[in-house]
């Protein structure tokens, strides 16, 4: 029984120092970004889908010995984030999708489809971890570049800055201290709530007997991806649709690129079949779907409902298996 506690309590310091540091990670870099007037489907692509949380989850759970635990989390947050977070927040308020997010939905489609061969192929070696990480800078920078309205901005920013330069006497802007703090701040309390998580996952497989991979693909997925859930909600409330949407195409390229792609190349991850199957064909599906209802345009409550009753079953498929 005291095992069973500790092992609880620290899954709920680490996911609460996880998610407290998420998010003073994002207000922080939140604010440093928007000095370069990024968009605001850019903004949640980027930001929103940034999860520094699962990557070091997934680096530290490889350097402990635990793949499984590792591509676990990795899958489990994809088909977490787009079945409870996208369905919870259709459920509470419809979400209307405006066109602009279908680009951005196929370079993360594209950019989804190696890793995920990856996995069905068994194993993800060192080499190919490196190549995943490329593989997200290149992701990034194109969405910067087909981004035509951020370019736009940041051209304009620019012309304001030299314009403000040739006045005479102008004052420069002070230097403001606090998105630096929120940001250093935030991986620290993500560098202490990682192991922390991990361990308690760990110590949790020992005493109840689950497998890593059950483990990974659910309760650390769960308390991993509860921040877009959390952000999913308020960006329904708040009808802000492209941050939702364009922070969970953000996050499910990110799991899959970097995420995976640090995790193995600290240690190649060999990928068991009880991970893969029946959680990989679901995240792929459940991608699918969220393509569909992209190009459909809008996502009604009963929709959300369904998605949310898909997480249901998704979660007694891998917990029976």
């Amino acid at each position: 029984m005291g095992a069973l506690i500790i092992a609880l309590g620290l899954l709920v310091v680490g996911t609460a120092l996880l998610l407290a540091g998420a998010d003073w990670f994002l207000d922080g870099a939140g604010d440093l970004a928007r000095v370069f007037g990024i968009s605001a489907l850019v903004l949640g692509g980027v930001l929103a889908g940034l999860e520094p949380e699962e990557m070091l989850t997934a680096a530290i759970a490889s350097a402990r010995g635990a793949p499984a635990l590792a591509v676990g989390d990795v899958i489990g947050t994809n088909v977490t984030i787009v079945t409870a977070a996208l369905g919870l927040s259709a459920l509470l308020f419809p979400i209307g999708i405006d066109r602009s997010v279908r680009r951005q939905a196929l370079i993360a489609t594209l950019v989804s489809v190696v890793p995920t061969v990856l996995l069905f192929l068994g194993v993800v070696t060192q080499l190919e971890g490196v190549f995943l990480l490329l593989v997200f800078v290149c992701y990034t920078f194109s969405l910067f570049r087909t981004d035509q309205e951020a370019v736009k901005r940041m051209a304009e920013a620019e012309a304001d800055d030299d314009d403000d330069d040739t006045q005479e006497g102008q004052v420069r802007p002070r230097f403001h201290w606090k998105p630096v703090l929120l940001t250093v701040g935030g991986l620290a309390g993500m560098a202490v709530g990682g192991p922390a998580i991990v361990e308690g996952a760990l110590r949790l497989t020992q005493v109840i007997g689950l497998s890593q991979g059950a483990v990974g693909a659910t309760i650390v997925s769960l308390g991993t991806g509860a921040e877009m859930i959390a952000l999913g909600v308020s960006a329904a409330r708040k009808k802000r649709s492209d941050i939702l949407v364009g922070g969970i195409l953000g996050s499910f390229a990110y799991n899959l690129l970097v995420t995976l792609g640090l995790a193995a190349t600290i240690h190649a991850l060999p990928v068991d079949v009880h991970v893969t199957f029946p959680a990989l064909p679901i995240m792929i599906a459940v991608h699918l779907i969220l393509l569909a209802l992209i190009w459909y345009g809008k996502i009604p409550r009963l929709m959300g409902g369904l998605l949310i009753g898909v997480y249901l079953v998704y979660l007694i498929a891998v917990l029976r298996v």
